[in-house]
């Protein structure tokens, strides 16, 4: 499955200051420090295969070396200087990982449009509250999440009831698709996903 990739929850220092100096290799704690995940979403991105890094021999710790942080966080656009800000955020809550690929690969040539991905409910919830994203596309299907509740909740809160949704499933049922247009869904898409589907959800002015 993927793991939740973040852009900006919080502010971040240059890598080149604080925790970073000059190390050369990282704890995922300290990767967490610089990048304003959670060390357990670092550890699942390690396990993965999403950040590189290495065991250190006789024992389960990881070490992240540099270069393979640097390239983490250019990939997903976690600033490594000033705090960046967006025109749009999108976030993707999926676990399929074409996919998750055909969006970021979509959106990483775009400037100043921010990309999350989240694969559990509770991971969207969290980056979600952090944010607060301009566009959602969400899985209608995935196993622990309850698409109408994602809809009320967001709806439900002023910080994100003007956010567009757009609801992602192979096949949606007559009677599903009108719920959830009342429920706030603004548009429905079917994977497998082009890149076009992607920019055409983003405001014109940044498709030009």
């Amino acid at each position: 499955m993927a793991d939740g990739v973040m852009i900006d929850v919080k502010p971040l220092g240059s890598i080149g200051q604080g925790v970073a100096g000059d190390k050369k290799v990282f704890t995922t704690g300290e990767v967490a420090t610089l990048t304003g995940l959670s060390q357990q979403t670092v550890i699942r991105c390690f396990d993965s295969g999403r950040i590189g890094g290495f065991r250190v021999p006789g024992s389960s710790s990881r070490r992240i070396p540099r270069e393979e942080l640097e390239r983490f966080m250019r990939t997903h656009q976690i600033p490594m200087g000033e705090t960046e800000t967006y025109d749009c955020r999108v976030l993707l809550i999926d676990d399929d990982q074409d996919t998750i690929e055909v969006v970021t690969k979509a959106l990483e040539a775009m400037d100043r449009i921010g990309l999350e991905v989240a694969s559990t409910a509770w991971e969207a919830g969290i980056m979600t509250v952090s944010t607060k994203p301009d566009i959602v596309i969400v899985s209608a299907r995935l196993c622990d999440l309850d698409m109408e509740q994602v809809c009320r909740s967001l709806q439900g809160h002023v910080e994100t009831n003007s956010v567009r949704i757009v609801a992602l499933a192979r096949r949606f049922r007559r009677e599903e698709t009108d719920v959830l247009r009342e429920l706030g869904v603004e548009t429905f898409l079917r994977p497998p996903l082009k890149a076009e589907d992607i920019l055409s959800l983003l405001p014109s002015r940044m498709t030009c």
